[in-house]
């Protein structure tokens, strides 16, 4: 089923961009990557994810008004929050959001593909 999942990689570092996009790539996945908030909501009105992977720190619109703004778009996309830093306020927030889980950086592939095949 993987190879029919449309998944969405939201995140400012050109770093975890490519080689999470890489690592899903060559396991069959269909990828979309951007490099901001406001690019990732408007890749979700036009095409419909079933996961996204969101930085929650960003420059301009943040993670999580990301994940409000695709959720309003598209309320069955299935949304993971990753960041490298995490304060309690972001973490209430992100929680009362019911992000499907919170990856931090630096990302376990491992363990993300281990939850994809779940999915």
């Amino acid at each position: 089923m993987q190879d029919q999942l449309n998944i969405l990689i939201v995140d400012d570092e050109p770093g975890i961009r490519v080689t999470l996009a890489g690592i899903l790539e060559d396991d069959g996945y269909n990828v979309v990557v951007t490099e901001d908030g406001e690019k990732g909501i408007t890749a979700a009105e036009k095409k419909n994810f079933d996961i996204a992977f969101i930085d929650m720190r960003m420059p301009g619109i943040n993670g999580i008004k990301t994940f409000k703004e695709i959720k309003k778009i598209s309320p069955n996309t299935i949304i993971f929050f990753m960041t490298a830093f995490l304060d309690e306020d972001t973490l209430n927030e992100a929680n009362k959001l019911k992000a499907q889980e919170i990856l931090y950086k630096p990302l376990d592939v491992d363990l993300i593909l281990k939850i994809l095949s779940t999915i």
